[in-house]
This record gives C-alpha cells, sequence and structure tokens, in this order.
C-alpha cells in the first residue's frame, strides 16, 4: 500500500502542506484537514454532549465537578482548562470526570447551560411592587441579570468574554431562547403583550443585542457597567418599541378574597 503513494516535498508554502496532510489523509485514512479547517459542528456533536446524572449521588458528583471548573475558569479562563486539572480541583478521579464528560468542550457546554438556567429564575422573579410599565419590567429583568453575572466570574468570562467556543455560543444561544420566553411570561403577569411578531422572538433578539453591547462594556471595563445598562435598556427599548406600544393593557388580575 504505502508504495503507492509518494510523499510531496516539503516546503513553507500552504499549497505543498495541504498537500502532505491530503497525502496522509489517503495513506492513513485519517482525516485531518478538518482539525486545520474546522467546519462548524452542531451541538448534538458527540465532542460536545454530557451525561446528565440519572441520581442524587451522580447529581453531587456532577455539581462538584461543574463547580470546580467554575473555579478555574474564574481564575484561570477557559483556554487551558484540563479535565484532569477538574478532577483535582473536584476531588474525583478522572474517569468521574469522563463519565459524564467527554471533553472539556462538553465540559464548558454544561456550565453555560447552568449560567443560563440562573439566568431563567432571575428574569422570573416577580418584582416588588408594581410595574408601571413593561419598560420597567424589561429594566428589573436586565439589571437582576447584571448583577448576577457581574458577581459570577465564570458566567462573565463564558458568556462575554474570551472562553466563549462555537459550541458554549450554540449552548448560550439555546439558553437565550429559554430565557425569551420566561422573560414573556414574566412580562405578561403585569401586561397584555401583542402576539405578533411573537414576543419571545423579539425578547430573544434583544438579549442577543443585550449580550454584544455588554460584552464591548466587559472589554472596556471588566464588568457591566450601570452606563452600559442604561444604553443597552435604552436599545431594547427602541428595538421592542417597533413592535410594540408605548404603553399596553394591565394583565387583569384574579379578585381575591
Amino acid at each position: 500500500m504505502w508504495g503507492t503513494f509518494r510523499c510531496p516535498s516539503l516546503y513553507r508554502d500552504k499549497h505543498s502542506l495541504l498537500r502532505l496532510l491530503e497525502w496522509l489523509k489517503a495513506a492513513k485514512g485519517i482525516s485531518i484537514l478538518a482539525k486545520i479547517h474546522p467546519e462548524p459542528m452542531p451541538l448534538d456533536n458527540e465532542n460536545y454532549k454530557f451525561r446528565r446524572p440519572i441520581q442524587a449521588r451522580g447529581q453531587e458528583k456532577f455539581d462538584r465537578i461543574l463547580d470546580a471548573a467554575d473555579e478555574i475558569v474564574a481564575v484561570n479562563g477557559a483556554d487551558d482548562l484540563s479535565l484532569y486539572d477538574i478532577a483535582e480541583k473536584a476531588g474525583v478521579a478522572v474517569g468521574s470526570v469522563y463519565h459524564f464528560f467527554p471533553s472539556t468542550h462538553a465540559v464548558l457546554v454544561a456550565l453555560v447551560e447552568r449560567y443560563d438556567s440562573r439566568f431563567q429564575q432571575l428574569v422570573q422573579t416577580a418584582p416588588h411592587g408594581t410595574m408601571n410599565s413593561w419598560q420597567d419590567v424589561i429594566w428589573f429583568q436586565t439589571e437582576q441579570s447584571r448583577n448576577y453575572i457581574n458577581s459570577t466570574p465564570g458566567a462573565i468570562i463564558m458568556i462575554l468574554g474570551s472562553g466563549q467556543t462555537w459550541a458554549t455560543r450554540l449552548a448560550d444561544e439555546k439558553g437565550d431562547q429559554r430565557i425569551a420566553e420566561d422573560m414573556a411570561k414574566a412580562i405578561e403577569r403585569f401586561f397584555v403583550l401583542p402576539t405578533n411578531p411573537p414576543a419571545e422572538d423579539l425578547l430573544f433578539n434583544s438579549i442577543r443585542m443585550l449580550e454584544a453591547l455588554w460584552a464591548t462594556s466587559y472589554i472596556r471595563h471588566g464588568e457591566v457597567t450601570g452606563g452600559y445598562a442604561k444604553e443597552t435598556h435604552k436599545a431594547i427599548v427602541a428595538y421592542l418599541s417597533q413592535y410594540w406600544p408605548p404603553f399596553l393593557e394591565p394583565t387583569r388580575q384574579p379578585a381575591t378574597e
């Protein structure tokens, strides 16, 4: 077999490198071109998927592993994260980490899902007192989220900063869809939302705008500042005002005895 292939000469130019890679691919049946020019992969790729625990004992270990990963990312970032470091930090065997996570990509995806779940909880939190407008509800929701992300270094790195990868962006997009749905439900506790376009679609776009502006604040200031929070709120309100009137009909609350 080897006699049928002639290895190309090595030169320091791109075409010769690609010829060499093609030769290796043909000779050994291994596609390494994909490693040089990776194509975007879906979130259900085996390298991104993680095993969810089904028992309490497994959940406890799973959480310890994610807690350890979160602490490492918060201090060192995500670039050099390894499953061995995570295992050592969590105080578990490396095999336990591999049981749930086939790669660091899968760990980071799970972390982003955890952060987004917390955002979901925050936007569902009922504001204290009366909300005079839908704008007030959104301000409350985004301020809750801003306080959380500023106080959680791992989240700000993974959602806004250098920890982002193709896999985590896909995971965050799915998380943002769920957050948008919960934002809409929370607003509907106070106001009747227009149904066309669907409120969750508009709020999803609003979240994506928010993340872009908050990322700029993080790059410039190391946090999401109050000033950027106000500018982001203006942008979201301006966008939603293309579809929603300034004042929405209040939701009729059921009579209480």
